[in-house]
């Protein structure tokens, strides 16, 4: 089934073009930002995302983007996609301040579209962190910070706590720079799909080969 009119792909292909505009497809979502070209300062913190739903199936980043830079210039857009090539209806817009967010939600809540649809524009709640079970007692938090980062972006720290009967075993709150990089740190982590976002050792994992590496050089 073709999503897209004939028309309204060339007027898509014609917005990347006139607007030099790169997207990039990752893990069943288009991405935009992250930052962009040219962007100035550092990445923004919690509270500057919003969550959007509602979009209409055949609505795109050439009439999303624009509509919501109209508030302020985006960090970060993230389409969700599915396989056909339509949108999932929902998607996150990442300002660079938590006032442009804010102003984005008072502009853009109910903003009417044709068919007399209107978008639901919150704020996002992002979960920025993973937690990893299962460790060896004594696991020091630099040790674990620096494997992490090989195998993961955007690891900002960790916080190691003693788990299990007479503290045998660790556990570790990992926290990321932001929910995107914490999402496809669980997929690099598990290497697959499980649910919830705590993290069990596996040795056929990549989190299992950071603890058998943690445990050769650990007296237990």
């Amino acid at each position: 089934k073709e999503v897209l009119s004939a028309q309204r792909r060339r007027s898509f292909e014609d917005w990347l073009e006139t607007t030099s505009i790169t997207l990039t497809q990752v893990n069943g979502q288009r991405k935009y930002g992250g930052p962009p070209t040219g962007w100035i300062g550092p990445a923004p913190g919690p509270g500057c995302e919003v969550f959007i739903c509602c979009i209409p199936r055949d609505m795109f980043e050439d009439c999303l983007i624009p509509l919501f830079q109209i508030v302020a210039p985006l960090y970060e857009f993230r389409l969700m996609m599915n396989i056909s090539g339509q949108n999932r209806g929902f998607a996150y817009a990442k300002y660079g301040r938590t006032m442009d967010a804010e102003a984005a939600i008072r502009a853009l809540h109910l903003h009417p579209l044709q068919g007399g649809v209107r978008l639901v524009v919150k704020l996002s709640t992002e979960k920025r962190q993973l937690c990893l079970g299962e460790l060896p007692a004594g696991v020091s938090e630099e040790a674990l910070l620096n494997m992490l980062r090989v195998v993961s972006d955007g690891v900002t720290g960790v916080i190691v706590r003693e788990a299990g009967p007479r503290g045998r075993t660790a556990s570790a709150l990992v926290l990321y720079s932001s929910h995107y990089t914490a999402s496809m740190a669980l997929k690099v982590l598990v290497q697959g799909t499980q649910r919830g976002v705590t993290v069990p050792y596996h040795e056929t994992t990549v989190v299992g080969k950071i603890i058998k590496a943690l445990q050769r050089a650990i007296k237990i």
